[in-house]
């Protein structure tokens, strides 16, 4: 149950760092105009985050998370010439769900998702990512890059909703998925639903083991087992760290260097 609901407003540009540790229910206010990028730096077993947009604004959510998160929900609203751009580094232990819904709300409103996921052991991570164009000259992405070992779960649905008055809008997903061992699991839905002829729609979908010829190159000019594995996991879930502070970006390389 909710027990705690905490409101933060932003105006103008800013860039800010908030913990949600201790918050259960969340809402951010972006008023018009306004440029703001926001890192949370803690969770809260469960937490629930209301994003409101004014028009014309932008609003850069990164999350960087390392702790464990059992249940994770954002919704957002993107009103008329508004942006909304949501990173992911997910490197926590059994997160076991993370809800995403973007409401495209007005014309030219435009929202990108961008995920790096890391799952091992027994972990099961499975995540939910939504948009719904509700009106026309919407765009959407997902971009999404997981890697599964061990005995994990690495699940992902992404859902684009376009509505009957969202002519000329724009929806795409991607997701690349590596599995590591053979007991590791990855699934993958892409879901397009169009109820508009007048659009642009496109997903792709990867998923496939640890490519043999890729270890067999590294391993042949000298490289451990342990490195090369290592080595092909940064090179697949680093660029998640561009978006990122150059405090964090250090730290995820860290944290990825030391998962094998």
């Amino acid at each position: 149950m909710l027990n705690k609901v905490t409101n933060y407003f932003y105006e103008g540009l800013s860039e800010a760092t908030v913990s949600l540790k201790f918050e259960d229910a969340v809402t951010f206010l972006v008023q018009d105009n306004s440029n703001v990028t926001l890192d949370i730096s803690e969770f809260n077993k469960n937490n629930e985050v209301v994003i409101v947009l004014g028009q014309n604004s932008i609003f850069n959510l990164r999350l960087l998370v390392l702790d464990n998160l059992k249940d994770f929900n954002v919704k957002v609203n993107v009103p008329r010439g508004s942006k909304f751009d949501l990173v992911i580094a997910d490197f926590s232990k059994d997160v076991e769900t993370f809800n995403a819904l973007v409401n495209l709300e007005g014309e030219s409103a435009e929202s990108n998702i961008h995920l790096a996921a890391l799952s091992k052991e027994n972990e099961k991570k499975k995540y939910s990512l939504s948009f719904d164009h509700k009106v026309g000259k919407t765009k959407s992405l997902i971009d999404a890059y997981g890697v599964s070992k061990d005995s994990s779960l690495f699940k992902i649905d992404g859902i684009s909703h376009v509505y009957p008055n969202a002519s000329k809008s724009d929806a795409t997903q991607k997701a690349r998925v590596i599995l590591f061992d053979k007991e590791s699991e990855a699934i993958a839905n892409p879901i397009l639903k169009i109820d508009n002829n007048d659009i642009k729609a496109q997903h792709a979908c990867a998923i496939g083991s640890l490519k043999e010829e890729h270890l067999y190159y590294l391993l042949s000019r000298g490289i451990e087992l342990k490195e090369a594995r290592n080595l092909i996991t940064l090179g697949y879930l680093l660029p998640i760290s561009k978006y990122f502070n150059e405090k964090d970006e250090e730290k995820i390389k860290e944290i990825i260097g030391g998962n094998f």
